[in-house]
């Protein structure tokens, strides 16, 4: 039984971590895309050419890089903090 428990905890965290990689598309696509869209229309309203546009597809693309970078920050902090775990247990197995 207590395997069956620990499949089902393993199962989990598989999911949990498909839904955290699947939101990753939307958390790299969405600062670009808004700010091309707020662009587009700072610059009708203001008739400015493309100035608010490309300044903010710009700011779109640092700012959805730097979401990236927190993405993969945070798993190898978590992956670093399990093996740590993983390691404590095995030296008190021994």
């Amino acid at each position: 039984m207590a395997e069956k428990r620990n499949d089902d905890h393993f199962g989990g965290d598989l999911w949990r971590e498909a839904l955290r990689a699947m939101s990753l598309g939307w958390n790299l696509a969405l600062p670009i895309f808004g700010g091309v869209l707020l662009g587009h229309f700072l610059d009708r309203w203001l008739g400015t050419g493309l100035n608010f546009t490309l300044g903010l597809l710009m700011l779109g693309v640092v700012v959805g890089y730097y979401n990236l970078a927190r993405f993969i920050q945070r798993v190898d902090q978590r992956d670093r903090q399990i093996t740590a775990a993983n390691n404590s247990q095995e030296d008190e197995t021994d």
